[in-house]
């Protein structure tokens, strides 16, 4: 499930609230981006992940091109650190739902800097429309783009309505073969 909220950060500044929840198998992950509402950059992140095993979250502070991380395992182990990434890099949870933004069509190809906090992973990712299609989800049917994000080692395909608001109707993801369809967009 994503949410999307409106709102503003402690300085008053608008910004979107993110949340992806992901709950498979007994094990449920949270992860909440608060990112700019221009150029949708992050300015903080949780994660929290829950299971047989315990609990483990990582809470992210972004500041231009740095990164405040406080990390706890389920043992209960704190370790604090310290990345530097490049300025412009967005959050990997968000990318389905910045790409959706993208001014999406045939032949479009950008790239984007993606930091995936509880890695410490920072990926080059090339997006680019590779076709269109027509996709049948719970939702319904939906004539999409299919964009491809490419980080060089995995390969993400997402299937994008090509009509307003440009809902993300289907995600498989590279690195873990997980694959999401859209049942109900509001």
């Amino acid at each position: 499930t994503y949410t999307v909220t409106g709102g503003e950060n402690d300085t008053g500044e608008q910004l979107w609230s993110i949340e992806r929840v992901v709950n498979s198998l007994g094990n449920v992950e949270t992860v909440t981006v608060k990112v700019s509402e221009q150029g949708f950059r992050p300015q903080s992140s949780y994660l929290e992940r829950t299971g047989a095993g315990g609990t483990e979250s990582v809470d992210a502070q972004y500041a231009g091109g740095q990164v405040d991380l406080t990390l706890n395992t389920r043992q209960n182990n704190m370790s604090v650190q310290r990345s530097q990434i490049p300025s412009d890099a967005r959050e990997t949870a968000t990318l389905p739902l910045i790409v959706r933004a993208l001014p999406l069509a045939r032949g479009y190809v950008t790239q984007l800097n993606s930091f995936l906090p509880i890695a410490e992973l920072l990926d080059r990712v090339t997006v680019r429309v590779t076709g269109e299609e027509e996709v049948t989800v719970p939702a319904g049917a939906f004539k999409s783009w299919v964009v491809e994000l490419d980080t060089g080692d995995a390969v993400t395909r997402m299937w994008i309505a090509q009509a307003p608001p440009y809902p993300v109707v289907k995600f498989v993801d590279g690195r873990n073969n997980a694959e999401f369809e859209l049942a109900q967009f509001r």
